[in-house]
């Protein structure tokens, strides 16, 4: 875990595992979980301590993803009342055809 510098989001932490890995495609599973455990306690230490009212968990894997930092990581926010951040994408609306999508990824409704 590492308090993040220089940052407008008062208590953003990176989770880092210690062991590399580069993205969510590669890391295994057990130790994926054990980053969203350490997620989970952190969230609920930064609600009892420093009163967060909400939070965020972003990644990104893959350069098409914008991931710039080629070792796995999340990133945890504390969200507070008022406190002007947006760290959802601002993302174009797009049609899509949701049974041909269902159909390439073979999952049945």
């Amino acid at each position: 875990m590492f308090f993040a510098e220089n940052n407008s989001c008062y208590g953003h932490t990176l989770i880092v595992p210690k062991k590399h890995y580069e993205s969510l495609y590669d890391i295994p599973e057990k130790d994926l979980i054990e980053l969203i455990k350490t997620s989970k306690k952190l969230t609920l230490a930064y609600k009892r301590k420093i009163k967060a009212t909400g939070v965020n968990l972003l990644h990104a894997s893959g350069k098409d993803a914008q991931q710039s930092v080629f070792h796995f990581h999340l990133h945890l926010f504390p969200r507070f009342k008022n406190d002007n951040l947006d760290t959802w994408p601002k993302l174009p609306k797009i049609k899509v055809d949701p049974d041909e999508l269902l159909k390439k990824l073979k999952i049945e409704r």
